[in-house]
């Protein structure tokens, strides 16, 4: 496809307007102020009024959670999950959570993510009903254990990721067979949290992934009282202090919430280039607390960006996730600039793409893949056009999004999907509903 007289976002983060963007295959080969003619063939978009923009990373997610959109509100964290979630989610059978990954993709299609990293369980339905929207994600499962004898190679989660981590080698989702390189799903490790494991389920999930070079993806001092009750149950140490000494950090690590993180935390993660994934919309919501985010990047803190669950947000709109980091940080922080609209914006693209290990996404960049979406600048709340990035950040909606391109292919455009069919989804998410609450 050839992208004509389009303003984009650079791989510096600044705006250039009137340019010429290609995309061949899976990849972005030509970027140019230079007018472009077309090959034979080649389709052309119109980009005026419009700007091109790397799609949208979300990092901490549980896609199949939209069955749970407003199921359990004004309760804090530990009542919501015991009380309302976990329940919930004993009823689901695979098929519902296809279901529900395929409600959540169209959301997250027509919100302009690409790419999600997602905890949940059936994580191998989920690869497959992710891929077959068209999206690349990093699945893991939460792996969870209070039985201090368990063995890790015994619970089904971690059976599970190492099966996707087989499928993906295989290049079954389009990576190179025998590496998986280039893979739309990546497997990662998953480790629920410090308060529903053991020392020893730790120690296991933290050779696991060293044995396998998988990513960890667990969620660490969401909340002060799960931050201080580690503190009584560990000798004082946190939960990062308590996961590095279990070998944890050994690994890449992409650490959920982040909401209580101290100093000598952030020494270590900054030591290990791990991720804070910076959740502002569920930690309001859920009365958890504000991430001092300004504060983590100012100490050299990688940071990027997630919206949760849609139970606990109540959406997956990266848009609204980027605003409201933008927003809290500034509140917080009595600094009108704590984070710029560049940086967050960098978070929701570039660095969550680095977060994945997706090292060739992220940036519009000659060589990077075309993971791309389109913003539709002929709105009221979109004029003037005076600073574009502060009004992608500040200013514009998820239904400004026009186009979404994910390797290439364009996966939704003008309110269409090109995998999946809108209507048939949401009848059988609406029966998964009905059905789970009959039987509660």
């Amino acid at each position: 496809m050839l992208f004509k007289n389009i303003k984009i976002i650079d791989e510096n983060f600044t705006a250039k307007p009137h340019m010429y963007v290609r995309t061949e295959g899976a990849f972005i080969t030509r970027i140019s102020a230079e007018k472009l003619e077309p090959l034979e063939g080649e389709e052309v978009y119109d980009g005026k009024d419009k700007v091109l923009l790397p799609g949208f990373y979300n990092l901490h997610c549980h896609v199949p959670m939209t069955l749970l959109r407003g199921y359990g509100e004004g309760l804090p964290l530990q009542r919501w999950l015991n009380e309302k979630i976990f329940p919930f989610e004993a009823k689901l059978t695979p098929e519902d959570i296809v279901n529900g990954t395929k409600l959540g993709a169209m959301e997250l299609l027509a919100s302009g993510s690409v790419s999600i990293s997602d905890m949940y369980f059936s994580i191998n339905e989920m690869a497959d009903a992710l891929n077959e929207a068209g999206m690349k994600a990093n699945i893991c499962h939460g792996i969870s254990s209070f039985d201090p004898a368990q063995k890790l190679s015994e619970l089904q989660g971690y059976k599970d990721t190492i099966r996707l981590a087989k499928a993906v080698r295989d290049g079954v989702y389009g990576g190179e067979p025998g590496t998986g390189a280039g893979s739309r799903i990546i497997a990662d490790m998953g480790l629920h949290a410090e308060y529903t494991s053991t020392e020893g389920l730790v120690r296991q999930v933290a050779e696991a992934a060293k044995d396998e070079s998988l990513l960890v993806h667990v969620h660490i001092s969401e909340t002060a009282s799960e931050h201080e009750e580690c503190k009584e149950r560990h000798g004082g140490r946190t939960p990062v202090c308590y996961m590095a000494d279990c070998g944890l950090f050994e690994n890449p690590v992409r650490a959920a919430h982040c909401v209580y993180i101290t100093e000598e935390d952030q020494e270590i993660m900054k030591a290990h280039g791990a991720y804070v994934l910076h959740n502002p919309s569920s930690n309001l919501k859920l009365g958890s607390g504000i991430a001092p985010v300004a504060a983590y990047l100012a100490n050299g803190v990688n940071v990027a960006l997630g919206t949760d669950g849609a139970s606990s947000n109540n959406n997956l709109n990266m848009m609204e996730e980027m605003h409201m980091a933008a927003m809290i940080s500034r509140g917080a922080f009595k600094d009108a600039n704590a984070i710029s609209a560049a940086d967050i914006l960098r978070m929701a693209t570039r660095n969550g793409a680095l977060a994945q290990g997706r090292t060739d996404c992220g940036l519009i960049r000659e060589g990077c893949r075309a993971d791309l979406i389109v913003i539709d600048l002929d709105r009221p709340h979109l004029r003037p056009d005076y600073d574009t990035i502060a009004n992608v950040v500040f200013s514009a909606q998820s239904g400004d999004i026009c186009l979404n391109m994910v390797d290439g292919r364009v996966v939704y455009r003008d309110g269409e999907y090109a995998f999946l069919d809108k209507e048939r989804i949401i009848f059988e998410t609406e029966a998964s509903f009905r059905r789970i609450l009959g039987e509660l």
